[in-house]
């Protein structure tokens, strides 16, 4: 009876993952009945398009849209079955059940990444970090700072990310130019390119910062990360910051490294935001959970309420156990998901990632 429990539980995974597909009920019109299936099919894509696409880049692309995806959109639905068809006056009237494919490697993001509707960097970028360290004291080595910030992207749920660590070598990583990034970044195949500069230094022992001026043999030390992060494609820097880190402990070489990795973590946070925030903030989250019944639904449905990036929680269906949750949110599944956690009690467990749903269960 266990096994049969197993391998039921392994189908269910697969099944869960075939139908991860975005599926809609829309209706269109026309003088024929053909025509008003063909605008039925049109308004699937485009009901799947406000998901995928904000506003103002469906505004100011509308042409392109329109000659390039609409006319096209019978090759961009999967699957649709006719759920009524009526003649009303001189005109048709069709209703579909359509299935469209949003994910990441499917014909319609291929094509609105080829068409520059959609950027790359959507789809899971190729992350390149580079940011050496130093000592001002004396040499230590490795890269505190630098994998930090690896860390924290990959927490947010960007897993093709690169720590280059010793593989390139200049100077003023902080100077470098365009030119000179753009070739660090395609030596590594990289969407996205991060570079900069961590600096550490002892301050002395921690009893020298406190009343009495006490003996401690505790070492502090003080850091700080500085880097900016350019998209490859078209050269263009949208982030750069500094981060202060401090910490102590018996060996200063150790201290350091605590307070590299401080700055570095914050430093990973920030840039972690600033690429959600830029193609991600408008996008819509569609949040899948399964529970035992509609009492723990509730449980996630109040704990997405007390998220602050989120906004727009619709509950657009429930049934035998499963709710679709549609809300706008600032950030990636991943990151939505550790934040979920952070504001409930309730168990969460994580059931799958995708470009823009996350599935949770809920005990």
């Amino acid at each position: 009876m266990k096994k049969f429990a197993i391998v039921l539980f392994a189908l269910l995974m697969i099944f869960c993952a075939q139908v991860s597909a975005k599926t809609v009920t829309v209706t269109g019109t026309g003088l024929t009945p053909t025509e008003a299936e063909n605008d039925a099919l049109r308004a699937a894509v485009e009901n799947t398009l406000g998901v995928l696409v904000d506003s103002q880049t469906l505004v100011q692309n509308s042409m392109l849209i329109n000659d390039q995806i609409y006319t096209q959109s019978r090759g961009f639905v999967n699957d649709y079955h006719v759920l009524s068809r009526e003649q009303i006056g001189g005109a048709w009237r069709v209703t579909i059940n359509a299935v469209v494919d949003d994910q990441p490697n499917s014909k319609l993001m291929n094509e609105l990444t080829r068409l520059g509707i959609i950027n790359v960097q959507l789809r899971n970028p190729k992350i390149a970090v580079y940011v050496p360290e130093q000592h001002l004291n004396y040499g230590v080595g490795g890269s505190g700072g630098e994998t930090a910030i690896v860390k924290a992207l990959i927490n947010a749920g960007f897993s093709n990310v690169v720590e280059v660590g010793t593989g390139l070598s200049y100077s003023n990583p902080m100077g470098m130019n365009a030119a000179q990034m753009r070739q660090a970044a395609q030596a590594y195949g990289a969407d996205i390119m991060i570079v900069g500069e961590s600096f550490s230094e002892g301050v002395g022992d921690v009893g020298d910062w406190l009343p009495g001026n006490q003996r401690t043999n505790m070492q502090a030390c003080r850091a700080r990360v500085e880097a900016k992060m350019f998209i490859v494609r078209t050269g263009q820097i949208i982030a750069a910051d500094g981060k202060y880190g401090s910490a102590y402990d018996n060996s200063q070489a150790i201290a350091s490294k605590k307070a590299l990795a401080a700055a570095g973590a914050d430093m990973g946070n920030y840039f972690v935001e600033q690429i959600t925030g830029m193609y991600t903030s408008r996008q819509g989250v569609e949040v899948v959970v399964y529970g035992a019944d509609f009492s723990k639904i509730n449980l996630v449905q109040a704990a997405l309420g007390k998220v602050n990036r989120v906004k727009n929680v619709n509950l657009s269906s429930y049934e035998g156990g499963r709710a679709v949750f549609n809300v706008q949110y600032g950030g990636s599944p991943q990151t939505l998901f550790n934040e979920l956690q952070a504001v409930t009690n309730a168990e969460l467990t994580l059931q799958s990632l995708a470009y823009n749903t996350l599935t949770i269960s809920v005990r």
